[in-house]
């Protein structure tokens, strides 16, 4: 593995830069076996995860909106010693098209400094952030690329798995 990328100034310029490659990555990526890639982005993934301390970054908490779920929404309202609806209408967005509910601040406002103040009560969707660990890596591409310029993590497992793949 090649020296990691920490950054996050040069991780977002690097982003912006390499925003076209990245899509034409994406269609490279479409072609090839979607579980031989899972197994080689699980693997770098758990090689990173060794390597950065998600809580010594809290990037993703300044830039992105986690989504919540209703009985998420129960949690967060009781943290913060408020009527369901009262948080509700304070904190929280929901997607026109969609439905989907999402806390509308950003930075979040449970980032302190770079922590989360309420880590073991984040939402199920900060918990899973970046989502790299998941299955079928190939159909959330295009979210990765919207990540790579936030994340440490997306960033150099993108270009791990560039590298790995002889792409280009």
């Amino acid at each position: 593995m090649k020296q990691l990328e920490l950054n996050l100034e040069k991780i977002a310029l690097i982003g912006a830069q390499k925003e076209e490659e990245n899509f034409d990555f994406r269609v490279f990526l479409k072609g090839l076996d979607v579980k031989q890639i899972d197994k080689i982005v699980h693997r770098i993934d758990k090689e990173l995860r060794t390597k950065i301390d998600c809580t010594k970054c809290g990037n993703c908490c300044k830039s992105l909106r986690p989504c919540v779920t209703d009985s998420e929404l129960d949690k967060l309202s009781q943290i913060d010693n408020l009527p369901q609806p009262d948080f509700v209408n304070g904190f929280v967005k929901v997607d026109d098209l969609e439905g989907i509910k999402y806390l509308k601040d950003t930075p979040c406002k449970y980032l302190y400094d770079k922590s989360c103040s309420i880590y073991s009560n984040r939402p199920e969707d900060c918990k899973s952030y970046p989502h790299t660990q998941k299955a079928e890596f190939v159909t959330r591409t295009l979210g990765m690329i919207e990540n790579y310029g936030i994340c440490p993590i997306v960033f150099n497992l993108f270009e791990q798995l560039k590298e790995e793949l002889h792409y280009k």
